[in-house]
């Protein structure tokens, strides 16, 4: 009855507002612990509540409490619970190796391997893994091959290449071995004739002879034989079916769940090739022919390595074969003809994670081209997943896919992974609450999920308990009602039962009017049971999603963004009936607003915001205007601005120009301050809000070139700054540029006076010549004007004429 008198006290003087901010701190601290009845959900409310774990502590004071509080009502130091401490512990972190030739064991891809860590509710906890590729890395590849009467060709192609297959091969890795298996039809009808004669030699219609017609056949376990594979291809029979759809996945089947007749390896990358002009028979299939039964997902290979039930056994389903494919570890490439590759591309669509399709001509000429490139788009893909989901803890994975210098983005997948590629992963690993109080342990295996072979293990202890847990009943008076026993002090029901006095049976429904009331805040009849947000079994409400307290009176508390926990989880706050009672140094509504102001200060500049703002909430909110000049600043410690210089810009160029002129690595130091610095070269487009752009001007030899490049404050510590460059531009640097400009200039005056020259030159000679041909035209003008009118000119010519009045004709 104290407890809720309390508790109801601490409730209006926070709704009220009755105290100042320190006294409603402390009102929520308390409130926090008092309202837990036992040690484990004590210790998990918030990290300075204590439990007192002495069966005769008697004082009005609950159980549940701060250290001082306890002390002063005369808890023995010795009695009281307190969290456990966290550790952190890489228990194995080899160095990432290759492999090494003769010796499979050496290989390391993944770093560090095991790692172990404590949890307690709301808590989140980083770790860093990195993966890289192994060269050499071992390739089991089985070649699983239609041997229907179409496929005859294919069979003597695959046989041809026996000099260049394993050249092609050792270009990928020098570790391989080759199996071979071929399939073609489940021997029942409809899918097979039943006539004797045709059943014994289904190729009569082409007046050849070949094998009966068999689902699945396994010809060659894994080697390293070349020879033995080819001479297998060589000596197998094709068979023949009725219809155009074959027993593809039945012998997939085969070939996954008889792993040790196969020969899989245990450290190697499993590749299946399937060359089919077929389409496919899926689950249901077989029915129509008698094979009724789901399929077992076991081996059933007979001695000579023929699928042995068949007939009995029906097509597996789709999800059977995903589910082996990732047990396994096992990559599928579909090399298939044109006339049905869009049947496969569906089915890739389907089993992503694990097929890749290719397009196979006719006779299988460019078999070898499709392993290679199936083989190098297989590899060039990272993709991690976990066991999480098995308990409590989650798992959030953020990579820069191998990126050097690239920010890390929130996934697990990676494509156009290349050997030598180093990828780095930070997991967050998180407990959102306690499933049950009491500190268990759950092992995370994060790994590959096409090889699996190399992992990290997590091991987590989930800090949700005591260590009273096992106390035994004391030697006084003091003793349990029946149903229960002692845990941390007080009596505790066992499990199946409730109440009081733990005489009710949590199956029972009929619970009485007296339990039915404890479910009920005091003096408030009227109110619905557990605030109508939970159901009231035994006396005790089982709150609803959403809901806490007692009588499921509190909803629940703001969620931070920054990391979706609940009031910002350990360290910044708890919640408290709907309310978050945030650390020193939090605020907020979820306890996500910081109060340091660290993170507004730039590097190499102890004033807050440069001066030119105010730091709310970890970040600089700048001024709008500054009084003296007028101009806006702006930038992530507003730095920055139009009409003046920007400080980080001229701090980072000393780091700038050392990675330009290649006298340093990547990561730069100028006093605390360290910078990566990497280059994007005309990627001009600006992906944060957060970047801010410079200029670096510096001379190369006779050339004068102008940097543009952008630098990121890192929000988690403002002592790290990413650059990045991004475009370059050069030009003749100024002194040059002069003596150029004099040349062009002094060069421009002489063919300027040669052209007027050469002008004025050419216009005298035309202007004489038009005045020459006029004079002679006008000299032959005056001569002819002279013959024609000169009066004392006499031709030399006489002419006669006769009379009219002559006679001609007598003289004719």
């Amino acid at each position: 009855m104290y407890r809720l008198l309390v508790c109801d006290l601490c409730l209006l003087l926070l709704f009220f507002g009755y105290a100042n901010g320190q006294v409603q701190e402390l009102l929520l601290n308390k409130l926090v612990c008092i309202d837990h009845d036992d040690c484990g959900s004590c210790l998990s409310a918030a990290s300075h509540c204590r439990w007192c774990a002495d069966p005769y502590f008697s004082s009005n004071v609950p159980r549940c409490n701060d250290d001082e509080s306890l002390v002063a009502a005369g808890c023995g130091q010795a009695m009281i619970q307190r969290p456990e401490k966290p550790f952190w512990d890489v228990a194995e972190n080899s160095s990432l190796q290759d492999m090494q030739t003769g010796n499979q064991e050496t290989v390391v891809q993944i770093q560090p391997q095991r790692i172990r860590l404590s949890l307690k509710p709301r808590e989140t906890k980083k770790i860093q893994f990195s993966y890289r590729p192994a060269k050499n890395y071992p390739l089991d590849l089985y070649y699983l091959m239609d041997l229907t009467w179409s496929m005859k060709d294919d069979k003597e192609t695959l046989v041809s290449l026996r000099d260049d297959l394993p050249e092609m091969l050792k270009n990928l890795t020098d570790n391989f071995r080759l199996g071979f298996g071929s399939f073609a039809e489940k021997p029942i009808m409809p899918f097979i004739s039943v006539d004797e004669r045709r059943r014994a030699n289904p190729c009569t219609v082409e007046e050849e002879a070949c094998e009966a017609t068999y689902s699945y056949k396994h010809h060659l376990s894994l080697t390293n034989k070349v020879n033995d594979f080819i001479e297998k291809v060589n000596s197998s029979s094709v068979t023949a079916n009725l219809d155009n759809a074959e027993a593809q996945f039945d012998a997939l089947m085969q070939v996954l769940a008889c792993g040790e007749k196969i020969g899989w390896s245990a450290t190697s990358r499993k590749i299946v090739i399937l060359l089919s002009d077929g389409y496919m028979h899926v689950a249901g299939d077989g029915r129509l022919g008698g094979a009724t039964k789901r399929n077992d997902e076991q081996c059933h290979l007979d001695d000579n390595g023929y699928y042995s039930e068949a007939a009995i056994y029906d097509y597996p389903s789709l999800a059977q074969i995903y589910r082996l494919l990732d047990k396994h570890k096992v990559n599928v490439i579909f090399a298939v003809t044109e006339s049905v590759k869009d049947h496969y591309d569906s089915l890739n669509q389907l089993l992503y994670d694990f097929t890749y399709v290719a397009k196979l001509e006719s006779d299988s000429s460019n078999i070898l081209k499709l392993v290679k490139t199936g083989y190098e788009e297989i590899v060039s893909v990272v993709n991690f997943e976990d066991n999480s989901s098995t308990g409590p803890v989650k798992v959030r994975y953020f990579t820069d896919c191998g990126v050097k210098g690239g920010s890390l983005i929130e996934a697990t997948r990676c494509t156009g992974v290349e050997y030598g590629m180093t990828l780095h992963y930070e997991a967050h690993i998180t407990l959102e609450s306690c499933v049950e109080f009491k500190t268990t342990n759950q092992t995370i295996l994060i790994s590959e999920s096409q090889l699996g072979q190399d992992a990290l293990t997590l091991e987590v202890e989930i800090q949700c308990g005591c260590k009273c847990k096992g106390d035994t009943q004391p030697n006084m008076s003091l003793t349990c009602p029946a149903n229960s026993h002692l845990v941390c002090g007080v009596c505790q029901c066992n499990q199946g039962w409730s109440g009081p006095s733990c005489d009710c049976s949590i199956e029972d429904e009929n619970a009485s009017a007296e339990l039915m009331a404890q479910c009920r805040p005091p003096n408030a009849t009227r109110t619905i049971a557990c605030s109508g947000a939970g159901d009231c079994l035994c006396g005790k409400c089982e709150c609803d999603a959403g809901y806490s307290g007692r009588f499921c009176q509190c909803k629940s508390c703001e969620i931070s963004i920054e990391n979706g926990l609940e009031c910002g989880g350990v360290g910044r706050g708890v919640c408290v009936c709907g309310q978050c009672a945030c650390t020193n140094g939090w605020s907020g509504d979820a306890c996500d607003c910081t109060s340091k102001t660290d993170t507004c200060k730039a590097p190499g500049n102890d004033e807050v915001c440069s001066g030119h703002g105010d730091c709310v909430c970890g970040k600089c909110q700048c001024a709008g205007a500054d009084e003296d000049s007028g101009s806006v600043y702006s930038g992530i410690f507003c730095e920055t601005c139009a009409t003046c210089e920007n400080p980080l810009c001229a701090h980072a160029e000393p780091c700038v120009t050392c990675h330009l002129n290649s006298s340093c690595t990547d990561l730069c130091t100028i006093g605390t301050v360290n910078y990566t610095v990497t280059e994007k070269m005309n990627d001009v487009e600006v992906t944060s809000t957060e970047e801010t752009s410079c200029i670096l001007r510096m001379e190369e030899g006779d050339l004068e070139c102008e940097y543009k490049y952008t630098y990121t404050a890192t929000s988690k510590s403002m002592v790290t700054m990413e650059i990045v460059v991004r475009s370059k531009e050069c030009s003749q640097a100024t002194s040059a540029k002069m003596a150029t400009s004099g040349l062009i200039i002094m060069a421009c005056v002489v063919a300027a006076g040669l052209i007027i020259i050469l002008a004025i030159k050419s216009a005298q000679i035309v202007s004489d010549r038009r005045a020459y041909a006029k004079f002679l035209k006008e000299a032959q003008e005056s001569r002819k004007n002279m013959q024609e009118l000169n009066p004392l000119y006499i031709s030399p010519i006489s002419e006669f004429r006769l009379p009219d009045s002559f006679p001609r004709d007598k003289h004719d």
